[in-house]
């Protein structure tokens, strides 16, 4: 976004940005602040965490697991109309 504004855009009345993973460090300091999808990765971890174990005591697991994520909606995006 710093290189957005010293071309003379703005963020987000030229261009809307959006990150990824929600690190608070990076989307609070920001200007503005940073929209983002947050991963829940504490929730991955765990998901990740049971089917070790689960593996590691004999079960069988294949394919993908999926699990909910949203987005963090701050100042560097504008709602659509």
């Amino acid at each position: 976004m710093d290189v957005l504004r010293e071309r003379g855009r703005r963020v987000p009345e030229d261009v809307a940005v959006m990150g990824f993973d929600n690190w608070r460090v990076l989307t609070s300091a920001s200007r503005p602040p940073l929209t983002s999808v947050d991963m829940n990765l504490g929730q991955v971890g765990r998901a990740a965490a049971h089917a070790l174990f689960s593996v590691i005591a004999g079960t069988r697991r294949s394919g993908v697991e999926t699990l909910p994520c949203q987005v963090a909606i701050r100042g560097s995006t504008v709602p659509l109309s």
